[in-house]
């Protein structure tokens, strides 16, 4: 009996255990068990936030998110009435239970049944948050039973309060607020550990279906569950009666619903750009990632740049078919490389689009000489006087030439420069090397490429160009002392936890010495002055800079200023998009007009009111007075004399290790000729003899009563003998002949330099025919 009642239990319990199976199998196979989700922590822990954008003055300069506006708050921000009032709203037993409210399951499910629908949840917190990160919307036993097991995982692996502010930090508020902060934000314009316990209940009310609760779209509806809730935590001993008393009675006001600050420029897209290199992330993962950057921008420069790009008046004419001249500048800090403002086109019409100030790289033209040839040229012991020959040039086969087609001889490198000379600059450029030329640009923040080694880079021919940021970048050493840094707009960036995980450091790179850098400055100032770039005057503050101007068939590609002073540097460039035959220039469009206008504009409007920067001199210069003319007609520099006449005298800018020390002999009036006698031929005709006591040209005049005749010229070198006959003396006349020496050197240049006269006084008597004549003894040789 006792064998058989146990192979009875036996039977039942693989029976019974069969069913399980199967029933355990149809439950796998009928709910599709296999295929549910895993318990994914970073769908809990890495939430899209939105990142926030700050200026250079620390102020929020504008919130930059993805597809959800999302600020994560840790559990001890958020107050105690506001983590109970959405505990009173959403789930009461939260800390009693494990995941799952048996209790609320049942009541649902009465409800359920009654209604024959599955309207009545009864989610609890836990269920909601795993519905929320890892589940869709769809109402599903299914996705209910899916929904209890990761609530269920969820439990194990966080603590209650980590759960409660999982989810506060992820269930949606409406008007595109993810999360508590976000909500208090936008509803209430404060930070949520700043909400009230009526703002509270009215947020825990919303959450339940922000279309019908929200209290800016049913404040009625918002206002019943609100108090439903204060009633709930009331019962409940979360609150006091008073403090209910108050919240109950409390108006909740609600901000208008205005546009999130979520601001987009030039600027922002620069900013994003750079982010993501430094943190080699992708845009979406800058967008999402709650970062707080810290930028370099200026909001007062940005409003100067915006209102000078609405003057159209600024701007070339658009093209026959209507397209526009496009344009784009750049504004840098020239102590720290920090870009302060930008603009990357006349109209941000695309987020993120082109940006080309930062991204559009395009031929400089002579905006890139102080870089490419008279830069390196100083580094290489050449002076702002040195003489330069400048004369059309075949250069095995490259023939550049002067605007106009016009040349000017020995011209002085600041000549050179000012004046934008081009056969001086490719002159210039063969004599100091390719190799001196491209390794200064590199040191000055300007990439270049193998095939950018050509003589034709002295004119800013390259293969790819520059950008407006690295142009003004380049130009910074000059206003610093030297010192190069790279340009940059974001300062810091932290993380959505609070750690810096990206902080600039400032020290920069010297590159050139303080003088050559104030010898280059002294240069760039003639060109603003009184060179190509005189409109840059308008600016009504001290400036330095250069233009350029890139030249096609019929028009110009592309205009450019480059300008700056000891605070900032500035690049303008303009020009089409796609330049073409109808779409360039205009041939009288230079850079020297429309961009160095428009630079103009800005500088002036930036230090309207304000102190104006000067440039300062640094130790080791010296200001020394030249002979202007022994520059041209020597090709030397030298100092200008006692004698040198004021109008031929120039003062120029030298270091004190490469300066001039020879005087100028220039103006020295040529000595009176020596030995000079007048005797006569075998006919009786006068017979001048002379020698030159210096080289020079020497003029014999003949005076006398009613006339004065200049017999002839003739150019001597220092003591050579000369003579000349008059043959056309006239018998009983007395005659006056002087020999006047004249500075040869200067008159070439069309200066009259005339030294010491010799005199002699001869008249011829008897007939013409007696074949006698005779002088009357002159008196001795005299000089006047």
């Amino acid at each position: 009996m006792k064998d058989q009642k146990k192979k009875k239990i036996i039977i039942i319990a693989s029976v019974a255990a069969g069913i399980l199976l199967l029933l355990t199998a149809a439950f796998f196979v009928a709910f599709d068990v296999v295929h549910w989700k895993k318990l994914d922590h970073d769908r809990l822990t890495s939430l899209a936030q939105t990142s926030t954008l700050y200026d250079a003055n620390g102020q929020l300069m504008s919130v930059i998110q993805g597809t959800e506006n999302r600020t994560v708050v840790s559990f001890d921000d958020i107050p105690l009435h506001t983590r109970q009032a959405f505990i009173a709203a959403e789930d009461l037993r939260f800390y009693d239970h494990s995941g799952i409210d048996i209790f609320r399951i049942f009541g649902a499910l009465r409800s359920n049944i009654k209604s024959g629908s599955l309207a009545e949840g009864a989610s609890t917190i836990t269920q909601q948050l795993a519905k929320l990160t890892h589940l869709s919307s769809e109402k599903t036993i299914r996705r209910k039973l899916e929904e209890i097991h990761l609530a269920l995982q969820i439990e194990r692996a966080y603590t209650k309060d980590e759960i409660l502010c999982l989810y506060l930090n992820t269930v949606y508020f409406g008007r595109g607020a993810y999360g508590i902060q976000a909500a208090a934000r936008v509803y209430f314009g404060i930070d949520a550990s700043e909400l009230s316990l009526a703002q509270s209940a009215s947020l825990a009310a919303t959450i339940k279906a922000p279309s019908a609760y929200a209290p800016h779209r049913n404040p009625g509806n918002n206002r019943t569950r609100r108090n439903y809730i204060l009633h709930t935590m009331l019962e409940n001993g979360m609150i006091t009666k008073e403090e209910a008393e108050e919240a109950l009675n409390q108006s909740v006001w609600v901000l208008a619903e205005q546009e999130q600050n979520q601001v987009y420029s030039w600027y922002v897209d620069a900013v994003l750009q750079e982010s993501q290199e430094l943190l080699g992330l992708s845009g979406d993962e800058i967008l999402r990632g709650g970062f707080s950057i810290y930028t370099a921008f200026d909001p007062r420069l940005q409003e100067i740049a915006d209102t000078v790009y609405q003057d159209k008046s600024l701007f070339p004419s658009p093209a026959a078919d209507g397209t526009p001249i496009q344009s784009a500048l750049a504004v840098l800090d020239t102590k720290n490389g920090a870009v302060l403002a930008m603009v990357g086109g006349r109209d941000y019409t695309v987020r993120r689009g082109l940006n080309r100030a930062t991204q559009m790289r395009r031929q400089p033209g002579s905006a890139l000489k102080p870089l490419s040839v008279y830069g390196p040229a100083l580094e290489l012991g050449y002076t702002t006087a040195s003489v330069l020959l400048d004369e059309k040039t075949d250069f095995n086969g490259y023939m550049p030439q002067n605007a106009g087609d016009h040349y000017y001889g020995r011209v002085t490198l600041r000549t050179a420069l000012r004046n934008s000379l081009n056969t001086t600059a490719v002159r210039l450029l063969n004599e100091i090397g390719l190799d001196a030329s491209i390794q200064y640009l590199n040191r000055m923040g300007i990439p270049t490429e193998p095939t950018d080694r050509n003589l034709s880079l002295a004119l800013g021919s390259m293969t790819y160009g520059v950008t407006p940021v690295e142009l003004a970048a380049s130009y910074i050493p000059y206003a610093n002392g030297g010192v190069y840094h790279t340009p940059h707009c974001v300062e810091r960036i932290v993380s959505s936890d609070g750690r810096d995980i990206f902080v600039r450091e400032n020290a920069g790179k010297q590159v050139i010495s303080e003088q050559n850098a104030f010898l280059m400055t002294s240069l760039l100032q003639s060109v603003v002055t009184n060179g190509t770039g005189t409109r840059m005057r308008n600016a009504n503050t001290p400036t330095a800079g250069k233009t350029g101007t890139v030249s096609m068939p019929g028009g110009n590609r592309d205009i450019w200023m480059a300008a700056y002073n000891p605070d900032i540097s500035v690049a303008v460039w303009m020009g089409f998009d796609q330049t073409d035959a109808n779409h360039k220039i205009p041939n009288g469009t230079t850079g020297g007009r429309n961009t160095a206008s428009l630079a103009a504009a800005f500088f002036k409007r930036a230090y309207e009111g304000r102190e104006k920067p000067q440039f300062k001199e640094p130790d080791g210069m010296i200001w020394l007075t030249i002979d202007q003319r022994a520059l041209t007609s020597r090709g030397s520099v030298m100092l200008a004399s006692e004698k040198t006449p004021k109008e031929y005298r120039i003062s120029e800018v030298f270091t004190v290790s490469n300066r001039p020390y020879a005087v100028s002999d220039l103006w020295q009036a040529p000595s009176a000729p020596s030995s000079f006698y007048v005797g006569h031929n075998s006919d009786g005709f006068p017979e001048l003899h002379f020698k030159a006591s210096s080289p020079a040209r020497y003029r014999i005049q003949r005076d006398a009563v009613g006339e004065s005749v200049i017999l002839t010229e003739m150019v001597a070198s220092s003591g050579q003998s000369l003579s000349y006959l008059d043959s056309s003396a006239v018998p009983g006349v007395l005659y006056t002949y002087r020999v006047i020496p004249i500075h040869e050197e200067l008159l070439q240049q069309g200066v009259w330099l005339e030294g010491t006269q010799a005199v002699q006084l001869a008249q011829v008597e008897g007939g013409f025919f007696s074949g006698l004549r005779s002088l009357i003894p002159a008196l001795s040789p005299t000089h006047d």
